[in-house]
């Protein structure tokens, strides 16, 4: 039983789990928007003259009656302004303010007599009927205009009644047409009812929600006493069940049915069949589904706003991007995520929104985001858009390219630094495909060559380019490059196409891709015809240096040889003249002996040196190994230089290791080591100074140092200590005497017994040579 509301307010639903849609429309015509397309099919059914006007009074649809009462076919109708067209002149302006607007008066006086013109300009009497569709806000989308011609039916369209054209209409529709009383139960229902298993005459006055699945039965009660409390029309799905318990999903469009004095006496209803909407729509809500759950696990961030740009999703990609959770971007503009340079492209946004049309709609481009902490970075970013009940909404899809951008830069940079180094290279350098066939070359290679770059690109390389006295090699080495392997070649000449001949150093590199595929090769072209040049006369130079060094040897051996055996004579003699005569001797003559025997001993020393440094020189000098006590030889440094120290009052001290092993060494070459060491010492020492040997055992080696407390060593003249014929002061006042290869002699020696030596020392404070040798050799 349905219950009529006898008061003035009307009924709405307010469960959203009604799927019950209440649209507020004039009852002069109850029609909803969602079956204008059904509604189209039925007026072209119906014999008088309809169409449907859009807001702006342009023709959106005309029914096949008005054509053929006027002459007119659709498309010389639809899309123009009605009254410019169906108005005589003199009453467009009235006609035009009359259904500008739907007002008050236009509900309530629902006949207007107008004149109708035909395609001929001819005008007839009729009455006009207007009828307004309405949207769920209760704004007018649709006027629909009926037209009864007055005393002009057309002759051969046949006499009827109203009743039975809408009989025909109804009983012919696809939809069930169903009529209720008051309480709901059926009055009439359409044949088409027998689709669904059902025979009408059986269905009279059995209440409407009976037909229904027992769940939805009170959705569909309530969706008619919306209607029939004037609440215009209603909609409502549900499952109607069939005598066999077939189940089929469909749609109830039902509205109140009025007497002539406007009193509601029932309701009429259209049954539509949805189950391949609704299948479509439970595969559309799974897909739905499907991309929300993996938008928002994406690893890119996914982001969507309103027309306003007010952020409605944002996904865990998106935090992870820009650093704000859920619950913070929600409702936020979408703006905050631009650097402050990129906000305005917002400040035309509304007309994205009218049009739907934008540079980056549809596009990727590239700009950048900013972090929540305020951090930019570069993104590329994907615009899409979509509708939604009349709404517009925006999607972005947005990557960070940090890492790609510093790949492009690093890339960017390592071309043009390889540009720079192939434009500027002396060396010649070519590039040849996997064909051998030279694609590229720079400046240094045509001028080597001697041809222009136009006659070499384009040659093979091996065949036309480099024709040598070795060409078979060159061949080789393209084909080692063209294999994946580095070659190289040295010819004595190469020419190309016979225009110079030059000697050569080629390296052949090949040009692997990342897929590890040989895309070719460079050849690096060296013209050392200048460095053989120089080879040669180097070769020459060192020729003659080596000759004249052995020269050198051969006439310092030569001299030293003869100076030796009349030096030997005087030093002899003056020693026989000491030892036999020197008590005959006056002082005088005594103090001029021991001048000739001093001086003599000072030439041989220099002499044995230059023999020394011939020796080295000439690579004669070698060790002649024995095992040595360092005490002993020690003493006997100690007890040489003990008269020369004396006469200059600097004590000569020792510190020797007690745990000091034999060591392996040539005597002869280590005691001179030490007593040039100390000679120096006690040279450059202070008067009533010391000199120290100190000698100790470190890791196998033997670690022995000369330590004075003498004028010192400055660290520029330290750098010429150990080179020979070096003296620091080399002037002819010079305090002190030598010959400047003491240091250089004993360097050699510490060397050929696999050591090292060094000098620590400052000015005024003294000196430390240092030396190592190994304990056996």
């Amino acid at each position: 039983m349905i219950l009529k509301n006898t008061g003035s307010d009307p009924v709405h639903s307010t469960s959203e789990d009604s799927e019950i849609d209440v649209s507020l429309v004039p009852f002069s015509m109850n029609l909803h928007d969602s079956g204008l397309t059904i509604l189209h099919v039925y007026m072209d059914a119906v014999p008088s003259i309809l169409l449907v006007l859009a807001t702006d009074q342009t023709i959106s649809f005309v029914n096949e009656h008005l054509c053929k009462s006027l002459n007119y076919t659709k498309k010389e109708l639809i899309g123009r302004i009605w009254y410019e067209r169906l108005i005589a002149p003199d009453k467009r302006y009235e006609v035009r303010e009359i259904y500008a607007k739907p007002s008050d008066d236009v509900q309530a006086d629902r006949d207007i007599e107008l004149p109708i013109m035909d395609k001929h300009g001819q005008e007839h009497p009729a009455t006009l009927r207007a009828g307004y569709i309405q949207d769920k806000s209760g704004n007018v989308t649709r006027i629909i205009i009926q037209v009864e011609m007055i005393n002009a039916a057309p002759d051969e369209y046949p006499i009827c009644s109203a009743t039975d054209r809408y009989r025909a209409l109804v009983e012919n529709s696809v939809d069930t047409i169903v009529a209720t009383d008051t309480t709901g139960v059926i009055t009439y229902i359409s044949p088409s009812i027998a689709a669904y298993g059902f025979i009408p005459e059986e269905l009279l006055l059995k209440e409407l929600s009976d037909l229904f699945f027992y769940e939805d039965q009170n959705k569909i009660v309530r969706s008619l006493s919306i209607s029939l409390n004037r609440s215009g029309q209603t909609r409502a799905q549900g499952r109607l069940k069939d005598p066999n318990g077939k189940i089929y999903w469909v749609e109830l469009y039902a509205q109140a049915l009025l007497d002539n004095d406007d009193n509601v006496i029932g309701i009429t209803g259209i049954i539509r069949d949805i189950g391949d909407r609704k299948a479509d729509l439970n595969a559309l809500e799974m897909a739905s589904d499907m991309f929300i759950c993996q938008a928002r696990s994406a690893s890119e961030a996914i982001i969507f706003s309103d027309s306003e740009g007010t952020i409605i999703f944002w996904n865990r990609g998106a935090e992870n991007l820009f650093f704000y959770t859920v619950e913070e971007a929600l409702g936020k503009h979408i703006s905050m995520i631009m650097p402050q340079r990129y906000r305005h492209i917002h400040q035309g946004w509304g007309i994205v929104v009218s049009t739907g049309r934008s540079w980056v709609m549809g596009n990727t481009i590239e700009l950048y985001g900013l972090k929540r902490d305020g951090t930019e970075f570069p993104i590329e970013i994907s615009h899409s858009s979509w509708k939604k009940d009349g709404a517009s909404f925006f999607s972005v899809t947005i990557r960070d390219i940090t890492q790609r951008v510093l790949n492009e830069k690093e890339i960017r940079e390592a071309k043009d630094k390889y540009r720079m180094i192939f434009e500027k290279s002396p060396l010649g350098i070519i590039h040849f495909d996997s064909y051998g066939v030279i694609t590229q070359c720079n400046k240094s290679f045509v001028d080597i060559v001697g041809v222009e770059e136009a006659n070499i690109i384009g040659n093979i390389i091996g065949l036309d380019l480099i024709n040598s006295d070795v060409s078979d090699e060159i061949k080789k080495c393209v084909t080692e490059v063209l294999a994946g392997r580095s070659d190289n070649f040295s010819g004595t000449s190469f020419s190309f196409m016979g225009v110079r001949d030059a000697p050569i150093r080629a390296s052949f590199v090949p040009v692997i891709t990342e897929d590890k595929a040989v895309a070719g090769g460079i050849c690096i072209v060296e013209d050392i015809t200048e460095s053989k040049k120089a080879r040669e006369a180097l070769i020459h130079a060192k020729n003659v240096a080596e000759e004249a060094s052995r020269t050198k040897s051969e006439f310092l051996s030569n001299v030293t040889h003869e100076l030796r055996t009349p030096l030997n004579a005087i030093m002899g003699f003056s020693d026989l003249l000491q030892e036999s005569i020197e008590d005959k001797l006056d002082e005088h003559q005594r103090k001029y002996l021991n001048n000739i025997i001093s001086g003599g001993k000072d030439l041989l020393d220099v002499v044995n040196n230059i023999l020394d440094v011939s020796n080295i020189e000439a690579g004669k000098t070698s060790l002649e190994l024995e095992n040595i006590e360092i005490p002993s030889l020690i003493q006997d440094v100690v007890t040489e230089m003990s008269f020369f120290a004396s006469k200059r009052n600097i004590a000569l001290q020792t510190e020797l290791d007690p745990q000091i092993e034999l060591i392996r060494a040539d005597r002869n070459k280590l005691q001179q080591i030490f007593t040039n060491l100390v000679s120096n010492a006690i040279k450059f020492g202070k008067e009533e100074g010391f000199v120290k040997v100190r000698v100790k055992q470190i890791h196998g080696m033997l670690h022995a140092e000369v330590i004075d407390n003498g004028i010192g060593i400055s660290i520029d003249d330290q750098q010429m200590l150990f080179k020979p014929f070096s003296q620091l002061d080399s002037s002819s006042t010079r305090k002190y005497k030598g010959n400047g290869i003491g240091l250089y002699i004993v360097k050699q020696f510490v060397n050929l017994h696999g050591g090292s030596i060094w000098v620590e020392s400052q000015i005024g404070k003294g000196s430390t040579f240092t030396f190592t040798i190994p304990l056996k050799l």
